[in-house]
């Protein structure tokens, strides 16, 4: 069997004096070692799937997240990143990634022997000379050309960019969720949350939940005086059984939960219709025995 294709590297090349190239000081200068630390995590991401990191407002929250640093101080590297040449400024300005001459040279540097691998032309920074000096990079283009002008042809081409559409509404509207829940959970338990807590939280919204529900259920842990995700997840996976999956849904439930509680504690307590006003037995067999004597 053929083993997997794959576009990223396993490991990069780190030189050993790196931090102490004029670049990469002038960042670390201006962010200390948060910002050498921001780079080199970038470098991870980004080698991890190639030779580019697309930078959209759904790579900021996540990444964000899982390097545990405020958006603002990330994008705030990156913006020294592209002033001292670390990432192509071109390359953000028109395309939204991250790149540059030295991290592709890097990568085709490590792809080594492996078998033709593709490289966009509108990302390529590397010259002419090194392209023609690596056998196994192979120049496609990203812009899909029309090849006909038939109206099927054009019929497709609407619906992809129909799909192109869908597609980036709903990467809109994920990270707005992960945002809302990364603040839900900072404002609910006094801290920084995790990226497992915000996927896990996250992972119920794919599945159809509402988020207004897993804000109610976060409300409720505090109000029960919990301060961790457990319970709130209790309340999640007993309505993802009972598929209650709205908030509205989730309140009809336990409106009808408490009417159930009551009735059944009535029918407890009672031993007949219309006992609630009445007075004890033992009252009325007290009155009957002094009006007539009865000791």
């Amino acid at each position: 069997m053929a083993r997997p294709k794959k576009d990223g590297l396993e490991y990069f090349p780190l030189d050993v004096a790196a931090g102490k190239d004029d670049e990469l000081e002038l960042v670390e200068s201006e962010h200390g070692l948060v910002g050498f630390a921001i780079f080199i995590k970038l470098l991870q991401s980004i080698y991890k799937s190639g030779y580019y990191l697309e930078w959209t407002k759904k790579e900021q929250l996540i990444f964000s997240k899982r390097v545990n640093a405020a958006e603002t101080i990330v994008n705030a590297v990156i913006t020294s990143c592209l002033e001292w040449g670390l990432f192509n400024q071109q390359m953000y300005d028109k395309y939204k990634i991250l790149t540059s001459h030295g991290i592709q040279q890097r990568f085709i540097f490590a792809i080594g022997r492996r078998s033709a691998m593709e490289i966009y032309e509108e990302y390529l920074l590397l010259t002419k000379n090194e392209v023609s000096a690596t056998k196994t990079l192979v120049i496609v283009t990203k812009t899909e050309v029309n090849a006909s002008s038939n109206p099927q042809s054009k019929v497709k081409k609407i619906e992809s960019k129909k799909k192109e559409k869908e597609s980036s509404s709903d990467e809109d509207t994920a990270a707005t969720n992960i945002k809302r829940i990364a603040t839900m959970l900072e404002s609910t338990f006094g801290r920084m949350p995790s990226q497992y807590e915000i996927e896990m939280l996250t992972s119920y919204i794919e599945d159809g939940m509402e988020i207004e529900l897993i804000e109610k259920s976060l409300t409720e842990t505090i109000e029960n005086g919990v301060r961790n995700l457990k319970y709130t997840k209790s309340i999640l996976e007993r309505c993802t059984k009972e598929k209650i999956l709205t908030l509205n849904q989730y309140i009809a439930d336990q409106e009808l939960k408490k009417e159930q509680k009551k009735v059944k504690g009535n029918g407890a307590n009672n031993t007949g219709p219309n006992t609630e006003d009445s007075e004890p037995v033992e009252d009325e067999f007290a009155k009957y025995a002094e009006q007539h004597g009865i000791q």
